[in-house]
């Protein structure tokens, strides 16, 4: 299960109901950004079914398909690479 709390005077209150038998002991995870971090970087956190997740895997380890033109796109030299004709068309004379 997951929830968002606020922490307030030393207690985490729910932002939702949660159905747990009173004192019920949890664990409870951290996974806020603090204000003072800043190579957090931009995280995002998304929670997947059982199912969902395995979809997810299947769909990982499925053989990658040939797609031409990406590959053209890809193994064909850019203005990055140094190739003179690319250049010649940004840069005309």
């Amino acid at each position: 299960m997951t929830i968002k709390a606020i922490y307030e005077n030393g207690v985490f209150r729910p932002l939702q109901l949660v159905q747990l038998p009173e004192k019920q002991e949890v664990t409870v995870t951290i996974d806020g950004h603090r204000a003072e971090s800043s190579d957090s970087g931009d995280q995002v956190l998304f929670a997947l079914t059982p199912e969902r997740w395995q979809s997810f895997c299947d769909a990982l380890d499925t053989v990658p398909r040939e797609i031409p033109a990406l590959r053209k796109l890809l193994m064909e030299k850019s203005l990055f690479d140094g190739n003179p004709s690319s250049s010649a068309k940004s840069n005309p004379a």
